[in-house]
């Protein structure tokens, strides 16, 4: 070995070896300098059945046996429901270690608000992880329609919008690459989907992703995203090789399969105008929570077509997603805003987005200090942290407000 490669090694070692107590040390500052006083949670639901019957349009996507979910269609599945009850006793952990829930905290309807969309899938979310995080009690979860009719706040639509929140829109799907650059994207995706469901390439030569009064996706492979969507909820019930009827896949060709399902929600991660419409209502909620000083902890419940737009809308930088299949916004995940005030009552914001692994799901696995879930930081465009990694509340509450009022015109809206 030569000299320069023995000193490059040292170096290494040496940086790996350092560096370990300069990250402990900068955590114990920030418990020693500010106080969590609020948590806001935007979570997607957790595993759902298929959307589409196993007896019909996935009956024709191939010859293989569907998994049997137990479930009706788009419902919460057993598997979900203790994924999210998990998830719940996880985050009460984790927020009484950080002082925002002593160990003996009787619950208090002020401290708490539980709000989920009127699907059984995301009412179920909610009060599954409301028995995990509170198992002393019974906390009410709000929802405002029949069930499974949609609540427009977490399903707004783009109606009453003018012709130039069209032409916005437009402009934004180009620089995406259009229809033709988005279905690019996929292509692997949809060979893998192919070979395990022993059926012929599929074409994808009249696939399209329009944008016209929303986002619009069209075409003969639209039933390929039906079963690709199957195909991730059966790896996290089955596991890798029986969900993908006894083929052999990387982990790399789960995500490319997941990447086709998910294709609408990577366009809403990067369509700016229809993110701020779509996400408005929440962003409106997230405020005046917020703006709540006796509030201490709040869940919404929706879809993954409300996380990626809120984030879309709030700036998040892309960030690569460790150890799960979906890319996007892995199912169960959770947007999570940390207030936290220093020594002189300044507030400031943590955002990460934590969720369980594609290996837990498929193991069925607790959520333990010991197998914790996946817990990413987040980091806004042209706002910058401070030396602790917090941003002020201040930037953070100008950001939700250019957020719910730019070009809110677009949509008849005026504040």
């Amino acid at each position: 070995m030569t000299l320069r490669k023995t000193l490059a090694m040292l170096l290494t070692l040496l940086c790996l070896i350092t560096s370990q107590p300069a990250q402990a040390a900068t955590q114990d500052t920030l418990h020693e300098k500010y106080q969590l006083v609020q948590v806001i949670v935007l979570s997607r639901h957790n595993i759902r059945a298929p959307f589409a019957g196993k007896d019909s349009v996935l009956a024709k996507m191939t010859d293989h046996k569907w998994h049997d979910f137990g479930v009706k269609t788009g419902h919460l599945t057993a598997r979900g429901a203790l994924m999210e009850h998990y998830m719940g006793t996880y985050f009460r952990n984790y927020l009484q270690q950080e002082g925002l829930f002593p160990a003996d905290y009787q619950l208090q309807p002020k401290d708490l608000f539980f709000y989920a969309n009127s699907f059984q899938r995301t009412i179920a979310t909610a009060r599954n992880f409301a028995q995990g995080m509170f198992p002393e009690g019974t906390v009410d979860v709000t929802y405002t329609r029949q069930i499974d009719e949609a609540d427009p706040v977490f399903l707004p639509g783009a109606l009453n919008h003018k012709p130039a929140f069209n032409e916005a829109n437009v402009q934004e799907l180009q620089a995406l690459g259009g229809s033709q650059g988005l279905t690019a994207t996929i292509s692997k995706g949809v060979a893998t989907a192919a070979t395990v469901l022993d059926r012929p390439v599929i074409s994808l030569a009249d696939f399209t992703i329009g944008v016209k009064d929303g986002l619009q996706i069209t075409g003969t492979a639209r039933p390929l995203m039906f079963a690709c969507d199957a195909l991730v909820l059966q790896y996290y019930e089955l596991g890798d090789k029986r969900a993908a009827f006894g083929h052999e896949l990387t982990f790399q060709q789960w995500q490319e399969i997941a990447a086709v399902k998910d294709l609408g929600i990577h366009a809403y991660r990067h369509l700016p105008t229809l993110s701020r419409a779509l996400s408005r209502p929440l962003l409106s909620i997230m405020q005046e929570e917020l703006n709540l000083q006796r509030r201490k902890f709040t869940f919404l419940c929706g879809h993954d077509s409300n996380v990626a737009p809120v984030m879309c809308a709030l700036e998040v930088k892309d960030t690569p997603l460790p150890d799960t299949i979906e890319q996007e916004t892995p199912i169960g995940c959770k947007l999570v805003i940390e207030e936290w005030q220093d020594k002189d009552g300044e507030s400031y914001v943590n955002l990460k987005l934590v969720y369980p692994t594609s290996h837990q799901l498929a193991a069925g696995a607790p959520l333990t200090a010991d197998n914790p879930p996946e817990m990413i930081p987040l980091h806004l465009q042209n706002i910058h942290a401070n030396e602790d990694g917090l941003i002020t509340m201040q930037d953070f509450q100008q950001r939700l407000t250019d957020a719910i009022t730019s070009d809110a015109e677009l949509m008849g809206q005026h504040y």
